[in-house]
């Protein structure tokens, strides 16, 4: 009996410090955050490097997305359906290109840290954006051919 107190014990202890250790690192993360955030007043590179990370970050999710689709919609069986796909996606992907081109020379002339100067965090172009991926897949997955159930299936190998 005294074996498995044993046992019961240290596994609560594992468990009550590996959720202390949780909670502590979650706090030392924010601190860090916190000295680093307020050392981009005194370090003006490190402006530039972090506005330049914040910039691309939604171009380059963007152009990605944009690209894997436009590589995946090489497949589709329709080639109706693939020309359209892939003039949106290079309408996108140019769009993408071109916001984020005119940003980074907006950001260079004039430096500003705030987010909402910059058209790559426009919430209407990002809803259009994440809209556009929607519709692309919904026409997309419309325009298969129907998939045969389990039923047919059984059926042309009983055949």
């Amino acid at each position: 009996m005294e074996i498995n107190f044993v046992k019961f014990f240290r596994l609560f202890g594992s468990i009550l410090f590996l959720f202390l250790g949780i909670i502590l690192g979650i706090v030392l993360l924010l601190v860090a955050l916190r000295f680093l955030m307020s050392g981009l007043n005194y370090i003006p590179w490190l402006t530039y490097a972090y506005m330049s990370v914040m910039l691309l970050v939604p171009a380059t999710l963007f152009i990605t997305v944009f690209g894997i689709f436009s590589v995946r919609t090489k497949m589709h069986p329709s080639k109706p359906i693939r020309i359209f796909s892939f003039g949106i996606f290079f309408i996108a992907i140019v769009g993408w290109s071109y916001i984020l081109i005119k940003d980074f020379i907006f950001f260079f002339k004039e430096g500003y840290g705030d987010i909402n100067k910059y058209d790559s965090f426009n919430l209407l172009f990002l809803v259009i954006s994440v809209g556009v991926i929607f519709l692309m897949g919904v026409i997309q997955a419309l325009a298969m051919p129907a998939e045969k159930d389990w039923l047919e299936k059984r059926q042309s190998i009983d055949q």
